[in-house]
């Protein structure tokens, strides 16, 4: 028997989305059926589909009371809208359905962790509670636990903050136990982010197992939004600090201040419970950057069948997002699956396989000589997916250093003589710039990102997807990641290429048969 409220959501957003046109979404990344989307949630894999919930407000395209959108996919890239599967509707969480995760358990059921928001008069900051809460479905439907909620701050370490305690991270550990880590702020010591780790025999009754981590070094306010996972010999506990100050390192932008995602990889203790970061003489822990762009926040890591390790993330700042008009019918959307994998204990990213199979009609140029502005016929669109790979025309050797023929290389896409974003690469500097500044007409919007990337003497490869309002640019096999919105109207299509000097390019376009 659903409640009252997520029956008014179900029957909002079935009517909502009839406004709704195709050509008011992205071809092939996922948007909320209706209003407002942020947070990806409970990203599995359960009764052969994968599933792929998301923190909604159906009513307005502005965030309000959390609830949980569906949608499921059979291969990644084609979702289907089941209805709404949480509303606030509980005292425990009559504020907002939060961020949380799923699994499925051992009786075939998928169960849904999600953190309860609740109003707490108590709090002279006027925050709320938060604990972490359980509902148990078929993977349409969800009924939430009768003994909601199973983790509160009574089961937090001393200090730990009550209202700063959130998104749960769950997974299977064995046959038949159960995990999860939940973010949270300690006050002690002047204040620090913690990751609580839980562990339970059935998924319905929790302890706390430990602290995952504390970061000593108080990076932000707060981490929130955690994932913790291992591939092949890497444990990697992935995590979005919030509010940092702003970190360069040679020439580059390694976190620009406020809100960013970082993961760092270690080694974890099964029998204290404790994970114990990479570090070095510059990072104490060692910690980087999941992707350089302008827009990603709070990933979810699915583990997969075969084996895959599959990311997804709001493809938005939380800063920006406030800038937008509050009467769409539609806002927000999630980034393209990506498969992670470990190259040189560095983690790297590219989106799922599945996607070439959706490729159509290519258009590719072999050897082509750049100087100055270079446009090519059949290179156009905001919707593709390009492949690229550029190198110097020639290397000379002096008596001081080798020169390469170029000194800049620049794609310039939703393009048209005063309105463009540009991707840019500095060879000499081996640094890479987003700089979107120039994406709306008449208006200098803010957006610029540089980050540093492997010196390989002028040679760069490049995987660029675009879909109408984004792109998500995979650079060196996806070493490093940019993704950005593009707020450009939809009529302006170009795309052009500029080079300082001579160099060669190699490149093959193509066209995307998913709607």
């Amino acid at each position: 028997m659903i409640s009252e409220e997520l029956k008014k959501a179900r029957d909002f957003e079935e009517q909502a989305e009839k406004s709704i046109s195709e050509s008011d979404r992205p071809v092939y990344h996922l948007t909320a059926r209706t209003g407002w989307l942020n947070d990806p949630n409970g990203f599995s894999f359960f009764g052969g589909k994968y599933h792929l919930f998301y923190q909604y407000y159906p009513y307005k395209s502005v965030w309000g009371p959390m609830h949980w959108g569906h949608a499921v996919s059979s291969d990644l890239v084609k979702w289907d809208y089941l209805p709404a599967a949480l509303a606030p509707d509980r005292e425990y969480d009559g504020s907002g359905c939060f961020s949380g995760s799923s699994v499925t358990m051992s009786n075939g059921k998928q169960l849904i962790m999600y953190t309860g928001c609740s109003d707490d008069p108590s709090d002279e900051r006027g925050r709320w509670k938060q604990q972490q809460c359980i509902a148990i479905g078929d993977g349409n439907d969800y009924e939430k636990y009768e003994e909601n909620p199973v983790i509160t701050e009574d089961d937090l370490p001393d200090g730990a903050d009550p209202h700063e305690f959130r998104d749960p991270y769950i997974w299977k550990s064995g046959a038949s136990r159960y995990r999860a880590v939940v973010a949270n702020a300690n006050e002690k010591n002047g204040g620090t982010t913690q990751m609580c780790l839980y562990k339970s025999d059935d998924g319905l009754h929790w302890r706390r197992e430990s602290v995952l981590f504390e970061d000593s070094l108080k990076t932000g306010i707060m981490w929130e939004c955690p994932n913790f996972f291992r591939i092949g010999s890497h444990f990697i506990l992935m995590a979005c600090p919030m509010d940092m100050e702003a970190e360069e390192a040679e020439g580059s932008v390694r976190f620009p201040k406020g809100n960013n995602e970082c993961y760092m990889t270690g080694l974890f203790d099964e029998y204290t419970g404790e994970f114990m970061p990479q570090t070095s003489g510059d990072f104490n822990p060692l910690y980087y950057p999941v992707d350089c762009g302008l827009d990603f926040y709070a990933a979810q890591v699915l583990a997969a069948p075969e084996n895959r390790y599959i990311m997804i993330a709001w493809m938005q700042d939380p800063e920006n997002s406030k800038d937008h008009d509050p009467d769409i019918k539609l806002y927000g959307q999630l980034t393209f699956p990506r498969e992670l994998f470990i190259k040189q204990g560095k983690l790297c990213q590219k989106p799922v396989r599945e996607l070439t199979q959706y490729r159509g009609t290519e258009t590719h140029y072999n050897n082509v000589r750049l100087d100055g502005e270079t446009v090519l016929d059949g290179v156009s669109g905001r919707v593709a997916d390009i492949e690229l790979r550029l190198r110097p025309e020639a290397i000379t050797t002096d008596t001081d250093a080798r020169k390469l023929s170029y000194d800049r290389f620049a794609i310039r896409f939703a393009a048209d003589k005063d309105t463009y974003t540009e991707f840019a690469y500095d060879p000499h500097a081996s640094t890479v710039t987003i700089d979107r500044t120039r994406s709306v007409p008449g208006k200098i919007v803010a957006g610029e990102r540089r980050t540093k990337v492997r010196n390989r003497e002028g040679s760069l490869d490049l995987r660029i997807l675009l879909d109408r309002s984004s792109a998500e640019i995979f650079i060196n096999d996806g070493e490093q990641v940019i993704t950005t919105t593009l707020q450009t109207p939809p009529e302006i299509q170009g795309i052009s290429f500029l080079c300082s000097g001579k160099a060669i390019m190699n490149i093959s376009k193509y066209e995307l048969n998913v709607e």
